[in-house]
């Protein structure tokens, strides 16, 4: 069994900022709600996969590199940018 590496990033949709973070047994270089389609275009080299959702889980594409078949993952968070939700602000 390959080792879990951790993976973060960000994107924007909508005008809104959104980050997200996993563990998973593949390069992963991002991550989006399906909801939030379209997604851009895969690079030369990388492909978007959706993989089923856990429990709990939003359905998510994954975009990983091209020779990437299956892998599994944990801990998959999608979170709003905190930094730029309205009530956060107002608490602060």
């Amino acid at each position: 069994m390959s080792a879990f590496h951790a993976y973060a990033g960000a994107y924007e949709y909508c005008g809104q900022s959104f980050s997200w973070r996993c563990y998973a047994t593949v390069r992963v270089h991002e991550v989006r709600r399906q909801e939030h389609a379209p997604f851009p275009t895969a690079p030369p080299g990388r492909k978007w996969l959706w993989h089923s959702p856990l429990h709990h889980e939003p359905d998510v594409g994954w975009l990983v590199d091209e020779t990437a078949e299956e892998f599994s993952h944990i801990l998959l968070q999608i979170n709003p940018d905190v930094a730029a939700s309205p009530r956060m602000a107002e608490a602060v």
